[in-house]
């Protein structure tokens, strides 16, 4: 789980900045760890000395049967390009790691020379990223050789041939379980050649795209007007893990199309590729200890620090009452360390003053019938962070609200056992299995949609067992549970031109309930803000309870909607969010997003466009003439803007990113 840590702060730590592309890898096992050894090709620094040969080692990997995945890794592929934020490896000399951990990496997009890192993204690699780190850095880079791939010029966009997504289905579904999306419309090309699909990785909250494995296209069932592809949980070369957002598609030709609405992923699940062309498979839960499931011990530290060990059990118990997979705490102490020791360890160790904390799951494998390596779960390590290297903040282990001071332990223990459960990120800011968390903030009731749920799922895939490991128990239900407050059946959003969007949802009991909170934000945006609020029914026991709402207002382009549950005793707990879309309506703007010169075409007559804010105020204007225009926008403000064409008989809208 991460927290952001500024770019000049890295600039600052790092003894080494390069440009650099991956050439080759290697795992290895090194002091009871694996590590993925990466040898880096040298294109540009920015800062320090680069080596004869520089090697990246990156935690995690996969030797022989055996696997080990650790939830902050970025998982680096050949030829991937990027700019690197380094210092020497102190366990393995001769060797570097990333600063930061993960944030230690800007990833490059050489389709669109755009760069991205987990909390940002730089709209152009030479126009925006290079000057941000040579202003830090004090100093101009230097070129060790010629970087190719950037050299190349881009294609010139051709906007009739880019893919148009028309409509998908379904609207919502799961990433990691074999789910199949259905995307219709035109200009895909015949067959996918180069091809692909991608999607908002939720290891960077959105920040960046992930694109389906090539094992996840359904044979012959790429046409240029319609794709069937697995939304994949993890991109066996990129790790990255598909989440909730606008997708995309791009042809062979380099054009890309975005769709209008975006693709819930309620939940993901781990799985483990073996290769590009396999398909990733889904690792199994055990009955590790004999008695049901896993003993986990604390060490010595982590006991010794008051509060810890009972907010960590807080954790544990939600998700034993959630998927009654058995996970106890046992006596005695664990080692301080965590490695391939078959000890389940809870310790704190610094980490920095970037990752709150982190699970690391250690699998064994075998191949049944000469097939692919079947994984299971043998053992994870939880480690979180003393907070040593973050001056000014402490944990908050009570039950109370965090200060703007303190991290929410119970959250994060919450996050990092949902990786043990074997669940990956996904985008939802205020989801237990977020990416990120900010002081002050507190995520500890698991939603019945995308924790608990998911949750269930691998228990029960893992009741089918493999390699000869016994499968899990269910426990009886832990003493002390309570209840959901409120079961969600149903959560749906309808938008309708003129008479705004319709919101509906049903549950199937309520304890204790007060009432729901419609809230709502716009695509690009930050905030959430609350349109509307409903009484609760209270207590309803087992009773289906249906409710409506409506928010009136305009909308052009995407917005998201959740529902926050407010108990009488003041817990609150969040839905899954649901997403509208309102048409362009004939109104062409490109690029899109836009950094300075906008073209607009569509409207046939003169007209005026205006540009409002996501809060609906007018921002500025412009006069056209009939036919394309050329629009100067680069004195607006970076953020979201709904975009109005009117010609006194007529109005066109359509949403606008400006970088």
């Amino acid at each position: 789980m991460l927290i952001p840590a500024p770019l000049a702060e890295r600039v600052a730590t790092a003894t080494l900045i390069v440009e650099a592309g991956v050439r080759a890898q290697q795992a290895v096992s090194e002091n009871g760890h694996i590590y993925t050894i990466s040898e880096l090709t040298v294109y540009k620094v920015f800062q320090g000395t680069e080596p004869a040969v520089l090697r990246l080692a990156e935690a995690g990997g996969t030797v022989g049967l055996r696997r080990e995945v650790v939830s902050t890794s970025i998982t680096l592929a050949p030829e991937q390009q990027g700019l690197f934020l380094l210092e020497p490896h102190p366990l393995l000399p001769g060797t570097y790691r990333l600063v930061a951990g993960p944030q230690g990496f800007v990833r490059y997009d050489l389709a669109d020379r755009t760069a991205s890192e987990p909390f940002g993204r730089y709209a152009s690699i030479a126009g925006t990223l290079y000057p941000a780190v040579e202003a830090l850095a004090g100093q101009s880079w230097r070129t060790v050789r010629p970087n190719a791939a950037l050299a190349e010029a881009l294609p010139v966009a051709r906007p009739t041939a880019q893919p148009v997504i028309s409509s998908f289905s379904p609207a919502s579904l799961t990433a990691g379980t074999d789910a199949v999306l259905t995307i219709n419309g035109s200009n895909f090309g015949a067959t996918q050649g180069s091809g692909s699909v991608e999607f908002p990785n939720a290891n960077s909250g959105g920040s960046s795209f992930v694109a389906a494995n090539p094992a996840d296209y359904i044979p012959l069932q790429w046409s240029d007007t319609q794709i069937q592809v697995r939304v994949p949980s993890t991109n066996v070369l990129t790790g990255g893990v598909a989440g909730t957002g606008t997708f995309r598609v791009i042809n062979s030709g380099g054009e890309t199309g975005t769709s209008l609405t975006a693709l819930t992923v309620v939940y993901a699940l781990s799985n483990l590729g073996q290769g590009a062309n396999n398909p990733p498979n889904r690792p199994r839960l055990v009955n590790d200890d004999g008695q049901g499931g896993y003993t986990l011990l604390y060490s010595a530290g982590f006991a010794g620090v008051t509060g810890a060990a009972t907010s960590f059990e807080r954790a544990l118990a939600s998700w034993a009452c959630a998927t009654r997979l058995r996970r106890v705490v046992g006596s005695g102490a664990g080692v301080n360390t965590t490695d391939s020791n078959l000890e389940n360890i809870v310790r704190f160790e610094s980490l920095g003053s970037s990752t709150l904390a982190t699970a690391t799951s250690y699998y064994s494998g075998c191949s049944v019938n000469g097939g692919p390596t079947q994984f299971s779960l043998v053992e994870t390590d939880y480690t979180f962070n003393d907070l040593s290297a973050i001056a000014g903040f402490s944990w908050n282990y009570g039950t109370g609200t965090p200060s703007n001071t303190q991290y929410d332990f119970e959250s994060v223990a919450l996050h990092e056992l949902g990786h043990g459960t074997q669940l990956n990120h996904i985008i939802a800011p205020t989801a237990v299995m977020h990416f990120s968390i900010s002081n002050g903030e507190s995520k500890r009731v698991l939603n019945a949609a995308s924790d608990v749920t998911a949750g269930q799922d691998v228990f029960t895939f893992s009741a089918t067992s493999s390699c000869g490991f016994a499968p899990p128990v269910a426990t009886p239900v832990p003493s002390g549970c309570q209840p959901l407050p409120v079961e969600l059946t149903a959560f749906s959003a309808r938008y309708a031109t003129g008479a705004g969007t319709t919101l509906a949802w049903s549950t199937a009991s309520e304890h204790n309930s007060a009432y729901f909170a419609v809230e709502a934000q716009e695509e690009g945006g930050k905030n959430w803000i609350e349109v509307l609020r409903q009484p609760a029914a209270g207590s309803s026991s087992s009773s289906l309870r249906t409710y409506q709402a409506r928010d009136p207002r305009l909308l052009s382009g995407t917005r998201y909607y959740r529902l926050r549950q407010v108990d009488h005793d003041t817990r609150t707990s969040y839905s899954s969010l649901v997403t509208v879309s309102g048409l362009e309506s004939g109104l062409a703007l490109y690029p899109n997003p836009v950094a300075d010169r906008l073209q607009v075409s569509g409207p046939d007559q003169a007209g005026r466009l205006t540009f409002y804010d996501v809060m609906g105020n007018k921002v500025t204007g412009f006069e056209l003439v009939a036919g394309p225009n050329d629009v100067d926008v680069s004195a607006l403000r970076p953020g979201l803007y709904l975009v109005e064409w009117a010609d006194g008989r007529t109005v066109r809208r359509g949403r606008l990113q400006k970088l």
